[in-house]
């Protein structure tokens, strides 16, 4: 059988607790050997997959990658999942994560839909999630988050450091600026006094991910985000985010989700709820939601939560 063991966990809610920045949805663990093909689908959710023996083959809408022993693959929302066992035996974790800051939170940290290498699987932090997730009580979904976090934070621990106070500054700067499409590589290093090349080597360095790839994942997942709204045309939401050409905007999305703009919009408003990562406008009311969330969760786990950026 293709499907040789596999252990999965879902939240008894079908949404995030209130007042929690980000939940854990599912979790689990799969064996699986060729031909064994994972649900071709699109979801509203982050998805980590950690390999723990073996290999198999992520794809990220045209790109495949091999997911190998000790390397995590990361799909954002509104992405197409498709992945499936590779010439041999596959081991590995997963879990899923929703709510409001779900997608800052993993952005935060650097990583982008990509394969890396992040060291031995925490087996034993996904054992404990795997027993929490199913527990219909708020402190068991409390502690579950700790370690969720616990476990992004060794997953980008292993190629991130985002403790330079000028990536941290350049950061903010996109945040604030994303929206206009001037702000590229090129100004952040004119603005920040730094060279183009040391910039990206400082940045990368800290974060894992080049600084503009870091900028366009910011820009595409509140486009995503804004798509949704149908009163807002599709030229529009290309201007909010930093895109002036509205077709190659519409290529962005395609190569993204595999849909064009509006078959996006009408694909998500059937299938997906509002829980996504929106503008920039909202980091007032993100940040109060950390607050309150912080302390929550910090009774149940000696981990904290960073500022939001």
């Amino acid at each position: 059988m293709p499907l040789l063991k596999q252990k999965v966990c879902f939240r008894p809610s079908a949404a995030a607790g209130e007042n929690l920045p980000f939940s854990v949805r599912s979790t689990g663990y799969y064996k699986v050997q060729p031909p064994f093909i994972g649900n071709d689908k699109t979801t509203a959710y982050v998805e980590l997959f950690w390999c723990a023996h073996g290999e198999g083959c992520i794809e990220f809408g045209r790109r495949q990658r091999i997911l190998k022993q000790n390397q995590i693959a990361l799909y954002y929302p509104n992405m197409r999942h498709y992945w499936h066992a590779y010439q041999q035996n596959w081991e590995f974790y997963w879990l899923t994560i929703d709510g409001p800051l779900a997608t800052a939170l993993t952005v935060a940290f650097g990583m982008d839909t990509d394969v890396y290498h992040a060291g031995t699987v925490p087996v034993d932090l996904f054992e404990k999630l795997q027993k929490l997730v199913g527990d219909a009580a708020k402190q068991a979904e409390l502690r579950a988050c700790a370690i969720a976090f616990h476990i992004l934070t060794l997953a980008a621990g292993s190629h991130a450091d985002p403790t330079d106070e000028l990536v941290n500054a350049m950061i903010r700067r996109m945040h604030e600026r994303y929206a206009l499409s001037t702000l590229n590589v090129k100004t952040l290093a004119s603005e920040f006094g730094i060279g183009r090349v040391a910039l990206t080597e400082r940045f990368h360095a800290a974060m894992g991910t080049t600084p503009g790839a870091y900028l366009e994942r910011l820009r595409l997942q509140n486009a995503l985000a804004l798509l949704k709204q149908k009163r807002l045309k599709i030229a529009e939401v290309a201007l909010r985010c930093g895109y002036p050409d509205a077709n190659y905007f519409s290529r962005v999305i395609r190569r993204t989700t595999g849909r064009s703009p509006m078959q996006f919009r009408k694909y998500s408003s059937s299938n997906f709820d509002s829980d996504v990562w929106s503008e920039a406008g909202k980091m007032s009311a993100e940040k109060r939601l950390w607050a309150g969330a912080r302390k929550k969760v910090q009774k149940c786990s000696e981990l904290s939560f960073p500022t939001a950026v």
